[in-house]
């Protein structure tokens, strides 16, 4: 196993090197394999709760969160359905938990940029496959112990045509999910392509390709040259990019094209940032123009795309599936009950008795916690995450941080931001991969702004590629 890891960057202090590679281990096996991916993931987590129990307890936003952990608890045992909000713990607790613990093992900008490519390199094949499903018909169901009609160790499920049907979901069950996963991921590629066309402008070379170490050395020296970055970052953002078009999620889109915008905005291209304002303008008169004005754009914006922005006017829908119609009764639901709230996983069945029609979730994240363990915990909780991302921008600036590392930065932080931002009108954590991701880049950000303001490892893999040449 030690061997295996070896493959894996180290970590630039030798006691976390073992942890910072089965955490990458994790990372990379995540998206194929929920179990295998979680599972180490969280036992990495546990040895590091066993090493440094004293230091993260020391920390006044740890011990917030932790007191928050129990409070959640307590609203759980006095909930009205106990079974449901005891079993929704397990969508926050054990993500309490690697939060805390993972987040010491990001301190420099060289992991965050690390951290990016692990993100981004799964994405490759996930895209592939979905995009292999909806224009050549794909199909597969691979399982490893079947037990129930599923794998138990290994279950890749690839349903040809999507799930549902027309939308692209690849080895996710749900297109959603996977549109939440490819939000993260092409925003992390986009990231990196921008910042390696700067780079490839300056002549600079950064360290090999940094996922995999060992590596035959012309390999290694071909992945490092500038131009064979951007030439496949280059192809992983067109991946990317069109498996979450083929995905269909009006959420997902909309988050791609402020990615899109805000990196136009920072690298100061212009044209780019007038042609998407141009863009989203005729496809707003196409969805909800009125004639002659709609009629002319919608000779230009295709169908699939104009229709699918504004279904929730053109489609025959129940009034129970609208997502208006769920916030309102959540809302409903927080004034009778503001300060406990009805405990996790409730409001499903609140609002099936309630319109006899079941929905698994309010489809915003905010509205959903509040109802189900009330205001004064959600703002304890989205408190937490803000002074996270708060500290991380602070502490970016306070780095005076090179333009090279202030855009992986920059990645890191927008890749998070839209997490949250998807989870205003759907919410993703159900899946443990996706929330697994979400807390692992609030763990990196955490990691970083916590970090001693004169940790210097910003060029330990160059340093390690030069002293290891000869072992590849």
């Amino acid at each position: 196993m030690r061997k295996f890891l070896s493959w894996f960057y180290p970590h630039p202090e030798s006691a976390l090197n073992v942890h910072w590679q089965l955490t990458q281990l994790s990372l990379v096996l995540l998206p194929f394999n929920t179990l295998l991916g979680g599972v180490l993931m969280f036992l990495n987590s546990c040895s590091l709760w066993a090493k440094y129990a004293n230091q993260f307890v020391q920390s006044l936003l740890h011990q917030l969160l932790l007191i928050l952990g129990v409070w959640m608890v307590i609203i759980a045992l006095f909930a009205d359905r106990k079974d449901f909000s005891l079993l929704g713990l397990f969508n926050f607790l054990p993500f309490f938990i690697a939060f805390i613990a993972q987040s010491r093992l990001f301190r420099s900008v060289q992991q965050l940029r690390q951290l990016a490519w692990i993100l981004l390199v799964p994405s490759v094949p996930i895209s592939v496959l979905a995009i292999g499903q909806m224009f050549f018909a794909w199909g597969f169901h691979f399982k490893l112990l079947s037990f129930g009609g599923d794998g138990i160790l290994l279950d890749l499920l690839l349903k040809s045509g999507g799930v549902p049907a027309g939308r692209a979901s690849s080895l996710f069950y749900y297109a959603t999910i996977l549109a939440s996963y490819l939000v993260i991921t092409s925003t992390v590629s986009v990231g990196l392509w921008a910042d390696a066309i700067v780079t490839r402008k300056t002549a600079r070379q950064e360290a090999p390709f940094p996922l995999f170490l060992k590596l035959p050395t012309i390999v290694q020296t071909t992945l490092r040259h500038p131009l064979t970055q951007c030439s496949l970052l280059g192809f992983s953002v067109g991946l990317n990019f069109t498996a979450l078009f083929l995905t269909q999620s009006r959420n997902a889109w909309g988050i791609a094209l402020a990615v899109i915008f805000i990196f136009s905005i920072v690298l100061g291209w212009r044209k780019l940032s007038g042609l998407l304002l141009s863009s989203l303008g005729v496809v707003t008169a196409a969805a909800y123009g009125t004639p002659p004005l709609s009629d002319w754009a919608r000779t230009v914006v295709p169908a699939m795309i104009w229709a699918r922005v504004n279904d929730d006017l053109f489609l025959d829908r129940p009034i129970a599936s609208l997502r208006l119609t769920q916030w309102k009764f959540a809302i409903s639901l927080i004034e009778k009950r503001p300060w406990t709230g009805w405990g996790l996983r409730n409001f499903s069945a609140l609002y099936e008795t309630s319109t006899g029609y079941f929905i698994g979730h309010p489809h915003n994240l905010p509205l959903m916690l509040s109802c189900e363990m009330g205001i004064p915990a959600t703002l304890l909780f989205y408190g937490l995450v803000g002074t996270v991302v708060g500290s991380s921008i602070i502490r970016g600036y306070q780095s005076k941080l090179s333009n090279h590392d202030r855009a992986i930065h920059l990645t890191l932080l927008l890749a998070f931001l839209c997490c949250t931002a998807f989870s205003l009108f759907d919410i993703p954590i159900f899946d443990a991969r996706i929330n697994l991701f979400g807390w692992i880049l609030l763990a990196a950000l955490w990691g970083f702004a916590s970090a001693p303001l004169n940790y210097q490892t910003q060029d330990y893999q160059t340093q390690l590629f030069d002293s290891t040449k000869g072992e590849s």
